[in-house]
């Protein structure tokens, strides 16, 4: 298919169309939101690898939220080939036939892994297309990993990493610069860069995915228009849809929650936001998983004692007194000898994510956006203007 440059912006700002006010550049490995209207110089940039840019789904509308698509990400990187192939593979098979809400699938960035989204013709609440989809992926088997889930999975690590948005509601709350927190982002597809590497973000053939042929075809740009003709499907479609799912406890009615901290689809707790310098280490403490695992009892070896000091430094005398109250809940513990080690460990920086898998823990979220490219436990509360989970 021959699509003039004009052509492929439009058609690429359609597919990812996301909230008018804000979108998502990376640079250093790491999202950030960038507080303007997208241009289609942006979009020709992405497009040639220039830069790379994402969009945030959820449009702050009254009541709630709404969206124009909803995307389950399946991250290959913490399994094998064949496992996230298998497990896209299997969502397909329940994404690919619904008329009228078309179906693009594209490789993640790094190719180890791929990207489903599901196209509307008009904003949709976004409450009403991730419980849709949410259903979907809990019917083709994906979600492994919860207490009902078939012992043919056994200690399988799951694929399905998030849907994207991963929430219902926006916050409300602003960033340290006054700007509106957006929600989550996704990366968009068609990146050069990434195309050229390893065939990256490239959308593939919804059908010949689905059958398990993960290879480019060449035909991305036919592939996405044929998605964005196909586009049928309003809230009242959405709902109607729903209604059809074999599941009589599906609720057609809003969540009944209010506020932030709310689940998302896979049941995990959306992270809160905070001011700049307030609260930065409670909020360390309650949601860093590492330190959530040093918090448990039997849980501290030598190492990663002193690697939890090493983060505990960056937060001065309230981290000094907080390496005292977790080091107490280990047996072991002596005041004289904590006082010690914190002295000898003043001048350590904080041990990296990848050296304490080295060292012998790995973090659930390594290699997972939910940290936005914290490098340390001791910065994970740097990242929290992302609305990570």
């Amino acid at each position: 298919m021959k699509l003039s440059s004009d052509d492929k912006v439009r058609a690429l700002r359609d597919l990812t169309r996301g909230a008018d006010d804000v979108f998502a550049v990376r640079t250093n490995d790491v999202w950030r939101p960038v507080y303007s209207e997208l241009q289609d110089m942006n979009l020709l940039m992405h497009l040639s690898g220039a830069m790379e840019i994402g969009s945030y789904p959820l449009f702050p509308t009254s009541d709630w939220p709404t969206c124009y698509w909803i995307g389950a990400d399946f991250d290959g990187k913490t399994a094998s080939e064949a496992m996230w192939k298998a497990d896209v593979s299997r969502a397909l098979q329940f994404f690919t036939d619904h008329d009228g809400c078309p179906c693009v699938v594209n490789l993640s960035r790094s190719g180890q892994g791929a990207h489903i989204r599901m196209l509307f013709r008009e904003a949709v609440p976004a409450w009403l297309a991730r419980r849709w989809m949410h259903f979907w992926l809990k019917e083709s088997g994906v979600l492994r990993g919860g207490d009902d889930d078939d012992d043919e999975w056994g200690d399988l690590p799951p694929t399905f990493d998030r849907l994207i948005p991963p929430q219902d509601q926006l916050s409300g709350q602003m960033n340290r610069h006054g700007y509106r927190m957006p929600g989550n982002l996704m990366g968009s597809p068609l990146h050069a860069g990434c195309a050229r590497r390893n065939g990256g973000t490239l959308p593939l053939d919804p059908r010949e995915a689905e059958r398990g042929n993960y290879e480019p075809d060449g035909k991305h740009w036919e592939h996405v228009m044929t998605a964005l003709e196909g586009r049928g499907w309003g809230e009242t479609e959405l709902r109607a849809a729903l209604a059809d799912c074999p599941d009589d406890d599906i609720s057609l009615e809003p969540p009944s929650y209010g506020g932030w901290g709310a689940r998302d689809g896979s049941g995990r707790l959306t992270l809160p936001i905070i001011p700049a310098g307030e609260g930065e280490l409670d909020y360390t403490l309650k949601f860093c998983e590492f330190m959530r695992h040093m918090a448990t009892p039997g849980e501290q070896p030598y190492h990663l004692w002193l690697a939890m000091a090493s983060q505990l430094h960056r937060f001065g005398d309230a981290g000094h007194a907080a390496f005292h109250q977790l080091s107490s809940r280990d047996p072991r513990y002596n005041s004289r000898d904590v006082d010690q080690k914190w002295q000898q460990t003043a001048h350590m920086s904080p041990i990296r994510c990848h050296t304490l898998i080295d060292m012998g823990y790995r973090c659930p979220h390594v290699f997972t956006p939910r940290c936005n490219g914290a490098k340390a436990p001791a910065f994970f509360v740097d990242q929290t203007d992302a609305e990570i989970l």
